[in-house]
């Protein structure tokens, strides 16, 4: 068998395998602006850099899009122990691209002690559950869509796409402090 012909062999029977184990449980990939983006069932990563952000997060501390750590605070001025409400936080979710049940999922999520507010320690400990073994989750995996949908949508959350929504956090915060 010539080369051309084999090669040929080979590149239908990679075909024919890759589509039988596909299967029709999984979700084809959607098309944005000609590219590929990852579909609904697609599981979304951390960057390295995006990772350590998430570790930081986890431990207080978030990044915004400047480039340095901020204490919680986020570079809002002294904004420690203040929330957004929830309808404030649906509001930023929209900008981010969310839909009604992302929205609706999401604030579920962050709001864990269910007062109607999200505070900044639930934030950032919410976005500390996009790392490590609650990655996988569905509210970590809907964290990352809507962190990587708002930027270049390859799949992998850039620590720009993690830190964006940081930003856009520590910018919304608003209210009185909480005890």
């Amino acid at each position: 068998m010539s080369p051309l012909i084999s090669g040929l062999v080979s590149s239908v029977a990679s075909m024919i395998f890759n589509a039988a184990t596909a299967g029709p449980g999984k979700a084809q990939a959607a098309r944005r602006n000609g590219e590929e983006t990852p579909g609904p069932s697609s599981f979304l990563h951390l960057s390295p850099e995006a990772a350590s952000l998430a570790g930081m997060a986890g431990k207080g501390v978030a990044v915004g899009t400047g480039n340095s750590a901020l204490p919680s605070s986020m570079g809002v001025g002294s904004m420690h122990g203040r929330s957004v409400s929830r309808e404030d936080f649906q509001t930023l979710l929209e900008r981010f691209g969310a839909t009604q049940a992302q929205k609706d999922q999401l604030v579920a999520g962050f709001d864990t002690n269910n007062d109607g507010r999200i505070g900044q320690d639930e934030f950032l400990q919410g976005l500390s559950k996009t790392r490590g073994a609650q990655a996988g989750s569905d509210f970590a995996q809907t964290v990352l869509q809507l962190m990587d949908n708002a930027g270049n949508a390859d799949g992998t959350v850039a620590r720009q796409e993690f830190a964006a929504l940081t930003t856009a956090f520590g910018s919304a915060q608003s209210g009185p402090r909480q005890a």
